[in-house]
């Protein structure tokens, strides 16, 4: 989807303290073979915050970044991978609550069930529901996640590569701002779904222990059945998500300055995600997200933060934004850094 006249008007994040990676694989908790292929630094904890309050707490930042009043918030979507803190209640509302209330009073607030493509996903969605009425003024999307014991273990819950760090971030979507919202596409694959559920029966409520490992080994026993391996379809999708939306956009891959992918470990960011496109390492925001591990669906958003921030991109600069999510859904987005903000180095 093209976008015309859309923009990233503010976008903030809000992450915890770090922990040192060495100090999980000195208490066994963390491979020491997979400290090595992953070269992780650091990921963030929360120890005090849960999702829905650091969420409050990038949006807050974000709104105040972006100049746009919550009366001018026609939409608020909220993406999460996993627990919010509460069984059975919407953390959409309550992000509504504290930062819009009711100024926003006919603003929709929605919760996005795309696991860590969420945000990419919810971006989307709110450029959509901005063009399809000019009298809407502004969207805002959240994400924020803590992967804590003992319902997820951040170290070993999911497979090889990925260590999960805590946080939130936002960005309201508007009419104007920091960044041009170039275009943005979804590409999915549902016949991977499996991936991330594998043997395991439907129960009839919440309480099991996460392990991913286990799921995509059980699911592994029946990818004979699929067409093309699993390697290939999630290669090809991405392709194909990058490709659309380049595009939409009327760029080349040569015309992106940088890439904000998941925060995976840097071997298979390399081998899945860098090499597959023909892209270096030192394109991405892998020295930033190296010191956070994978913080859910943030991960884009964050590092797109942290180029503003830190003065690493300047106006002209063009940045393609890539979420993945179980699911499998790819949603790819492209900007164009417009000016330099005044929260900017």
């Amino acid at each position: 989807m093209r976008c015309d006249g859309l923009f990233l008007a503010g976008f903030a994040h809000r992450l915890p303290g770090a922990v040192d990676v060495d100090g999980a694989v000195d208490d066994g908790r963390y491979d020491p073979a997979d400290r090595r292929a992953d070269a992780y630094s650091s990921v963030t904890v929360a120890s005090d915050e849960a999702p829905p309050e650091m969420a409050v707490a990038a949006a807050r930042r974000a709104l105040g970044r972006a100049r746009t009043p919550p009366s001018d918030v026609a939409l608020l979507l909220h993406a999460s991978a996993w627990f919010q803190g509460l069984d059975y209640w919407p953390a959409a509302s309550y992000v509504h609550r504290e930062v819009l209330g009711d100024a926003a009073r006919h603003a929709p607030a929605l919760d996005v069930q795309q696991m860590c493509a969420g945000a990419m996903g919810a971006l989307e969605l709110a450029a959509s529901y901005l063009a399809a009425d000019s009298s809407r003024r502004s969207a805002l999307v959240t994400t924020a996640d803590r992967f804590a014991d003992p319902g997820f273990d951040r170290w070993r819950g999911d497979v090889r590569g990925i260590v999960y760090g805590d946080g939130a971030a936002a960005a309201v979507i508007g009419r104007e701002g920091a960044a041009r919202l170039l275009a943005v596409s979804t590409v999915v694959d549902t016949g991977l779904e499996g991936m991330y559920r594998g043997d395991e029966q439907f129960a009839p409520a919440p309480g099991r222990r996460v392990d991913v490992r286990a799921r995509r080994k059980a699911f592994g026993a029946h990818a004979r059945q699929l067409v093309g391996s699993v390697a290939a379809r999630t290669t090809s999708g991405l392709s194909e998500a990058v490709g659309r939306t380049l595009d939409d956009a009327g760029l080349k891959l040569g015309d992106i300055g940088r890439f904000v992918f998941p925060n995976v470990g840097l071997h298979v960011l390399r081998t899945r995600y860098a090499e597959p496109l023909g892209l270096d390492v030192e394109r991405t925001t892998w020295e930033w997200g190296r010191r956070t591990g994978h913080v859910g669906a943030a991960d884009q958003l964050t590092g797109l933060t942290h180029l503003v921030e830190t003065g690493q991109v300047a106006p002209g600069d063009r940045v393609l934004l890539v979420g993945i999510g179980a699911g499998f859904a790819w949603t790819c987005a492209a900007v164009e850094i417009t000016g330099r903000p005044g929260w900017s180095l």
